[in-house]
């Protein structure tokens, strides 16, 4: 069945659910359907003889791919430019980048402005790449000074023994505690609020004592830290924004 509006054929058409809208895109070419989530918006392309009711069941059963997917490319559109901005965040203030060409590539910081040095033998198709190199460095310097302060901080509070502490880098996660009482931290941590980071250190110090996500857990991060939800709320609205 060719699907036509009027006595012409629907190539294009846009359908509404509850949760998100979607383009349907009809194709000579195809011969599956296929959902495809661009620029926080999700298009279904699918051959010219579909029946829209098929469609329809294939976008329901795959509605939570779509819903997360869609969320993910929306906070990628969304996330900020630092270094087109020139303002860089650390944790609760925003630091003035400058930019320079020399012999070396360094990162300085001077009266809370980031001077930051590219050497001249970097390519200036390299420029930003080599920028964000010596930035991501540079946080996890911040970040293994600042948590080290924090976990010697907040262990005496908990009366919890940690071990090593490790700085990651990682897109899924915060942080981690393992049984041998090592700790990650992940250094786009640095990037939010110090009250949000501060939640992650009493987080997993507390997996010290229950290695799980129990009630028990939960209520032992609570009476530790009465801004959980508020942390952990701000991460999952400005998580996009914490990278470069």
């Amino acid at each position: 069945m060719i699907n036509t509006l009027l006595g012409f054929v629907l190539s294009h058409l846009k359908i509404d659910t509850e949760s998100f809208s979607y383009h349907v895109v009809f194709s000579a070419k195809r011969r599956s359907i296929a959902l495809q989530v661009r620029q926080g918006h999700l298009v279904v392309r699918a051959p010219l003889a579909t029946n829209l009711a098929d469609i329809k069941r294939v976008v329901a059963k795959q509605r939570l791919w779509v819903v997360k997917h869609l969320q993910q490319s929306k906070a990628l559109v969304n996330k900020p430019d630092y270094l087109e901005l020139g303002l860089l965040p650390l944790q609760n203030v925003k630091l003035p980048l400058i930019f320079k060409r020399m012999t070396k590539s360094s990162i300085i910081s001077v009266d809370g402005v980031l001077n930051i040095t590219v050497s001249n033998r970097v390519k200036s198709d390299r420029f930003n790449a080599k920028v964000i190199a010596l930035l991501q460095d540079w946080y996890k310097q911040q970040a293994f000074i600042w948590f080290s302060e924090r976990v010697n901080y907040w262990h005496k509070e908990m009366k919890v023994q940690p071990g090593q502490i490790v700085i990651g880098n990682w897109k899924t996660r915060w942080g981690y505690c393992k049984q041998n009482c090592e700790l990650g931290f992940n250094w786009r941590l640095m990037m939010a609020p110090d009250w949000v980071a501060d939640y992650v250190v009493v987080h997993e110090l507390a997996h010290l004592i229950h290695l799980n996500h129990s009630s028990d857990f939960w209520s032992l991060v609570s009476d530790y830290y009465p801004q959980m939800e508020e942390a952990k709320n701000w991460l999952k609205r400005y998580q996009h924004t914490l990278d470069l």
